[in-house]
């Protein structure tokens, strides 16, 4: 037999021997598989375990193995895995957080990703040498999934998390992980903004640390950034900037106070300064917004404004000090800002007498606002809305009507009677306030809308827009007017009005 021959032999016995073993292990896996998708919770188990052992699980599941074999697959984990006594098994649990989910993405459901999420989320605070370096895992599903399993382990795992902030690949998910627990994880943080666990010059580490503090509410996480208020880095101090204005507590008044005054200052910092300071509202930082009504950028303007309708009632001299200004855009600001005072007199005696429209259609807006937030509406407070409903300018005239029909039942009255208004522009106003106002003005409406009433035509037009069927029989009666005006009204109204 020659050597040549010999090879070939070899290589035969080679081939099948593979192709044998190839079909008697795929024979294998499928009955594993069929354990796994019985009923039997030891058989499942056992399935898991045998393919486990051959290393082969994963693939196995993810080579065409029905969704609910799956998910009995994970099911089965999460028993193995209960009480920490299956590290391996775990690791196999963290791997079907990729699962492909593909006869579930039309309808935008995961079924089994999210079944291996809740199992993770179950027995993971026994694993945290494994899932705490998942939340950074290459595979982006596992990096989400346990993530969000790690949102609902939580305070368990606080000290595991927090040990890990000094990975730049962790420390921003951690860190919101931490925050979410609540103020208690602040101290496990705070050590990494102070040496040696924080270098002096890693800037990326000082802004996330920062960001993580800047979702807390205290004095404790304010307190924890302040110092970096003058970092070399201007990254980092805005950082500390916009953290301070989330946490928004008087011990970053200072900082924040500062930075508003501060015109190199990154101006979306300077607007998140200026609308935090809102919230806190001490005499200093109010006269910093009034200040601030004047910037030159207009989103800090916008925002200085804001801050001071947040502050209310305690920034009201510094409101009525801005609106004594011969800039027209800073009496606008003031005036919306006049808007979350208590009392409408401000903005009231605005809309009576600013030259200016943009100016008094803010004054409208704002008068209105608080006779909504109050729900105590009198008539002195009307009547200023009520006589811009005559505004020479259309714009003020269009948001009176707008801020009466918010106003409701109050103001239905008056309204009413300047449906009989000479001027069919007022006329026409009153009738879009009312429009607002909706069913509940339709008694009054029906008073008016009646044959010879100087009303008559504009409650009809009203009573359509409204589209109450408890008009019907008062319009049928004016497509009879004299009036061919009132008629027309009546007979287009009646067709918005009549059912069907």
């Amino acid at each position: 037999m020659t050597t040549r021959r010999i090879i070939l032999i070899v290589l035969a016995v080679l081939l099948v021997g593979s192709v044998g073993n190839f079909i008697f292990n795929g024979i294998r896996t499928r009955a594993e598989l069929a354990r796994i998708s019985g009923k039997d919770p030891a058989q499942q188990e056992a399935g898991v375990r045998n393919l486990m052992a051959r290393g082969v699980l994963f693939d196995a599941l993810q080579g065409g193995a029905p969704q609910e074999t799956r998910l009995a697959a994970i099911a089965a984990l999460g028993r193995i895995t209960e009480g920490g006594k299956d590290p391996a098994a775990f690791k196999e649990l963290l791997q079907m957080l990729k699962d492909p989910d593909t006869e579930s993405a039309e309808k935008k459901t995961h079924p089994v990703r999210d079944s291996a999420k809740d199992t993770v989320a179950k027995v993971g605070a026994a694993y945290p040498d494994l899932i705490v370096p998942a939340a950074n895992d290459p595979d982006a599903n596992i990096k989400a999934q346990s993530q969000a399993a790690l949102k609902v382990i939580g305070a368990p795992l606080q000290n595991q998390m927090a040990a890990k902030l000094g990975d730049g690949g962790l420390r921003a998910p951690l860190g919101d992980i931490l925050s979410g627990i609540g103020p208690q994880t602040i101290p496990l943080i705070a050590p990494y903004l102070k040496e040696p666990l924080l270098k002096p010059d890693d800037s990326t580490a000082k802004i996330q640390l920062i960001e993580i503090m800047g979702k807390f509410k205290t004095a404790e996480a304010a307190t924890a950034i302040i110092p970096f208020a003058n970092d070399a880095d201007p990254n980092v101090r805005r950082s500390v900037v916009t953290s301070l204005a989330n946490i928004g507590d008087p011990a970053g008044a200072p900082v924040l106070i500062a930075a508003l005054k501060d015109t190199s200052t990154d101006a979306s910092a300077r607007a998140a300064a200026a609308g935090a300071l809102g919230a806190i509202a001490t005499p200093e930082a109010n006269s910093a917004m009034g200040t601030a009504l004047t910037d030159y950028d207009l989103s800090v303007a916008s925002s200085a404004a804001a801050g001071l309708r947040r502050a209310g009632n305690s920034a009201e001299a510094v409101i009525a000090q801005a609106l004594t200004s011969s800039n027209s855009y800073v009496r606008m600001r003031a005036v919306e800002a006049a808007g979350g005072l208590s009392s409408p007199a401000l903005a009231l005696r605005t809309l009576a007498t600013d030259a200016d429209p943009v100016v008094r259609s803010a004054a409208a807006r704002s008068v209105g606002d608080i006779l909504v937030t109050n729900k105590t509406v009198g008539a002195a407070a009307l009547t200023p809305l009520l006589n811009a409903l005559s505004d020479r300018d259309g714009t003020v005239a269009s948001v009176a009507a707008q801020q009466l029909g918010r106003v409701g039942l109050p103001a239905v009255a008056p309204l009413s009677t300047r449906l009989a208004s000479s001027d069919d522009t007022v006329a026409y106003y009153a009738s879009q306030a009312l429009n607002g106002v909706g069913k509940p003005a339709v008694d009054d409406l029906l008073a008016l809308a009646q044959p010879g009433k100087p009303a008559a035509r504009w409650a009809a037009i009203t009573l359509g827009n409204i589209g109450d069927p408890r008009a019907v029989a008062s319009l049928e009666a004016l497509t009879s007017s004299p009036d061919a005006d009132t008629a027309y009204a009546a007979t287009s109204a009646l067709a918005k009005v009549r059912p069907g």
